[in-house]
């Protein structure tokens, strides 16, 4: 075998070693493909969980701060370019010997029928 013979069998891939390179490639990537979307899809919720947290703070800021302390209450807002529902509802609770109201808001994303954030708070019943 002289030595020109010998580079042409040595040199390069076959066929069927790039075929398997390339299924492995495939197969990776695909798993990464999965992870990226898993990922983004996550964001979203996490986005989403967010600002309806934030808006049920301002809505029981806003209740602390009123002298209207309404048995149930509802509306929307808009943030982030989305549509949110809330719900506030009062129910009353017994501790020791005072009564307290329990405020409990919750946060809907327009179109959804799961709460993105449920908050409760605790008022004092003025004596």
């Amino acid at each position: 075998m002289n030595r020109r013979t010998f580079y042409k069998l040595t040199a390069g891939f076959t066929l069927l070693e790039v075929l398997i390179a390339l299924a492995i490639l495939a197969i990776l990537m695909s798993g990464l493909i999965k992870i990226a979307a898993n990922n983004t899809r996550n964001l979203l919720v996490l986005e989403n969980t967010t600002l309806a947290e934030q808006i049920a703070h301002n809505r029981l800021l806003q209740l602390r701060l009123t002298a209207d302390k309404p048995e149930r209450d509802e509306g929307w807002e808009t943030l982030a370019g989305r549509r949110w529902h809330w719900q506030l509802l009062r129910s009353v609770e017994h501790a020791l010997d005072k009564q307290i109201w329990r405020y409990r808001v919750q946060v809907f994303l327009e179109g959804d029928s799961a709460a993105y954030a449920e908050l409760v708070t605790h008022i004092a019943i003025a004596s």
